[in-house]
């Protein structure tokens, strides 16, 4: 092989050219290995890859803290909507699994017992995925949203292959109550943050959700966190909010509801009670309805009735006509005109009453609902005068409130027909929230009250006030001298002279108020429908008379049973007992007396007679015994108040035997249940009719009582 000599100092070497070729090659590698990472310490890339990027994802771990949604309460603090910690079931039916199912049919007896699903059903899920060779299943929605103590009971009995998957969900404690108000929030797909579908959940949805935290760190090839690399972030939490919901007369509302829906079956409901003072909404609600704990009745019905609901309203319309012909000078209870119909270019307009009641006084016509009388205010006011007076009202605009599309109405004014139409509460259309607000002017000296609901949005952790709802004045309508000449006529419609509207009177409350059957608008044919009592019933009223502090507007629409009774009673099932119960609870004087309910303090009388216990023997307690002792072993409520007409419930010594609890509310019934230990079962709506046990037999631990609940009223 040929060599190469060189001399290297004194000495002469001799090199192979095969090995010069090796050393040469070797030196040329040394240069490219030194160039390329040169090159990656200067561009950091390697075919168009981040180099650091890709050594960041590698070691650098990150998690994600999610922020709890604020909480929705009542206006005393009681919980309507908050986050809670739910689980959902899966059972892996892979043999390679080492925690895999054994005994189906052991599981789904255990499973059974737990969750609202079959044991057969179960079972043939878990062999389907046993035969399928699936790695696990699971049980649709009865397979979710289980309870910590659900999830203990079936940790402890032993089944292999259960895995439980934590979820945050929206809790909704009350159920069906103020549904539409609150809205709801969930899961959106692709996302586990809980959104706000509708309601106020949506409409503040923002402020509500809060900021999710993070923690960030870095660690080495072994897993261990490289020290002084972890940067954390906390979540930072939705915002509380407070509403002037009272949940108890919400709870009179729903039942009230329910007792309307029954007798009535009808397309729509809506009732809404408000603070006549200050505009505060206390309850609200509607049917159809849903349940954003079951999901029962979702997509019924996605209207927010109080605020979205725009319709004729029909004679309730005609209070705020009559307001501004006072306002103008031009009515004068005392003054006459002939009744029965009005004559509007050619067309005739009848009363309802076509032959009317001859020439009758303006009161009178009040008293009587006639169309002919408002069409002849309008035109002593001026129609474009009248319609002035409608927009003060707040009518044609929405009244601002916290929901977004909020519609303002129309006020049909194009032609003369439609104006005379409108005077007596058709053609033009309202909502309920701006009927609320229209009236709150009529009853606070001609000044206008904004109707509001949020009451209060405030920091979870300092406590700051972030949104304080107060009473607003939007602007003096008319003088408070034809504001309360107003309200003197509207006090004269319920039970006045022509005894009208008496089916709204009540024993201990002077109620006032006005009465609608609007006409509605025939989907299919147009023009209006004109079949049997097809239209919208509705009353507007408020109490006391004199000096009021509730307004209730409640409405019925198209009735599919009893429907006469929409023409004979009007709302009266609905709107009496839910305004007598809201003035009780709210110590509302009664008339006559001068005397209001007053609130019960309770005590400890354990080990006392029944007779020295006070509010055993208060006229405005109810109180229940169970057992036929005289001395007192517990009783409910304890060191707590009783309002009037809430129920006492006592334990005497001597045998327990079991009461009559027809007439009490489902709240009280399931506290009857509660406070003896025993399982109670409720099926139905509204008040105890029917108990599977007879008042008068033995109470055992191994006692189970079924209610029966209706919504009639509880003393028929």
């Amino acid at each position: 092989m040929a060599r190469i000599r060189f001399k290297l100092g004194d000495k002469t070497k001799r090199l192979s050219v095969g090995a010069l070729l090796i050393y040469l090659g070797i030196g040329v590698l040394f240069v490219c290995i030194f160039w390329q990472f040169s090159y990656l310490m200067i561009v950091k890339t390697l075919d168009d890859e981040d180099l650091v990027a890709h050594g960041h994802d590698k070691f650098t771990r990150s998690a994600v803290t999610e922020a709890e949604r604020g909480e929705i309460t009542d206006r005393d603090g009681n919980v309507l909507a908050s986050d809670m910690e739910s689980y959902r079931l899966a059972v892996i039916t892979d043999s390679a699994y080492p925690n895999h199912v054994t005994d189906p049919k052991k599981a789904a007896e255990t499973l059974a017992g737990v969750i609202d699903m079959e044991q057969k059903d179960i079972e043939s899920r878990i062999k389907e995925g046993v035969e399928k060779e699936q790695f696990q299943v699971e049980f649709g929605q009865e397979g979710r949203d289980l309870s910590y103590n659900q999830k203990k009971t079936l940790e402890d009995s032993g089944i292999s292959g259960l895995i439980f998957i934590a979820e945050t969900k929206r809790f909704y404690p009350n159920g069906d109550f103020a549904s539409h108000l609150i809205g709801y929030a969930e899961e959106t797909e692709g996302s586990e943050q809980l959104k706000g579908q509708m309601g106020l959940e949506r409409a503040y949805n923002d402020v509500l959700s809060g900021q999710d935290g993070s923690v960030n760190y870095t660690q080495d090839l072994w897993g261990y966190i490289v020290p002084n690399t972890d940067t954390v972030k906390p979540p930072k939490d939705g915002t509380n909010m407070k509403l002037t919901i009272d949940s108890t007369i919400q709870l009179y509302l729903e039942e009230s509801l329910d007792t309307m829906q029954e007798h009535f079956e009808p397309e729509e409901l809506f009732a809404v009670v408000a603070d006549a003072e200050t505009g505060e909404i206390l309850a609200s609600g509607q049917r159809p309805s849903f349940n954003p704990r079951t999901r029962e009745g979702f997509g019924n019905s996605w209207l927010n009735m109080l605020y979205q609901y725009s319709f004729e309203p029909g004679s309730t319309f005609k209070v705020f006509g009559l307001a501004a012909a006072i306002a103008e000078g031009v009515y004068e209870p005392d003054a006459t005109y002939e009744s029965g119909s009005y004559d509007v270019n050619g067309h005739t307009i009848y009363d309802w009453e076509k032959e009317g009641w001859g020439e009758i006084t303006y009161n009178q016509g009040m008293q009587y609902s006639s169309n002919a009388l408002m069409m002849l205010l309008q035109d002593k006011v001026g129609e474009d005068k009248m319609l002035e007076y409608y927009k003060k009202f707040g009518f044609g605009e929405p009244t601002g409130s916290e929901f977004p599309n909020e519609p303002s109405g129309i006020m049909a004014w194009d032609n003369e027909l439609q104006r005379k139409t409108t005077s007596f509460g058709q053609t033009s259309t309202v909502t309920p929230i701006q009927v609320i607000q229209g009236m709150t002017a009529i009853l606070n000296g001609g000044k206008m009250k904004k109707p509001y609901v949020v009451d209060e949005i405030s920091d979870p952790e300092t406590g700051e006030v972030i949104h304080d709802g107060k009473e607003t004045v939007v602007r003096q309508v008319i003088s408070e001298e034809a504001a309360d000449k107003t309200q003197e006529e509207i006090n004269t419609l319920v039970g006045g002279s022509e005894d009208h509207n008496s089916q709204y009177l009540l024993d201990d409350y002077e109620v006032a108020g006005k009465s609608g059957t609007a006409q509605i608008i025939d989907p299919e044919g147009g023009g209006y429908m004109d079949g049997d009592y097809e239209f919208l019933t509705s009353f507007l009223g408020y109490a006391p008379e004199d000096d009021p502090e509730v307004i209730i507007y409640y409405g019925i629409k198209l009735a599919s049973k009893n429907k006469s009774d929409t023409w004979d009673y009007g709302v009266m099932h609905g709107f009496n007992p839910l305004m007598e119960r809201t003035l009780k609870y709210l110590e509302v004087e009664e008339a006559g007396d001068g005397t209001g309910g007053e609130a019960v303090e309770v005590g400890d009388y354990t080990g006392q007679e029944i007779s020295e216990a006070e509010p055993a023997a208060k006229e405005t307690i109810q109180t229940i015994i169970i057992g036929d002792g005289e001395k007192i072993v517990d009783h409910y409520p304890k060191n707590d108040t009783l309002l009037p007409y809430d129920t006492f419930f006592v334990k005497t010594d001597g045998e327990q035997l079991m009461p009559g609890l027809k007439g009490l509310s489902k709240r009280e019934v399931l506290m009857f249940g509660e406070f003896m230990g025993i399982d109670v079962s409720v099926k139905g709506e509204g008040f105890v009719q029917k108990q599977s046990i007879d008042p008068g037999t033995a109470i055992t631990d191994e006692t189970a009582l079924e209610i029966t609940l209706s919504s009639n009223d509880p003393n028929d």
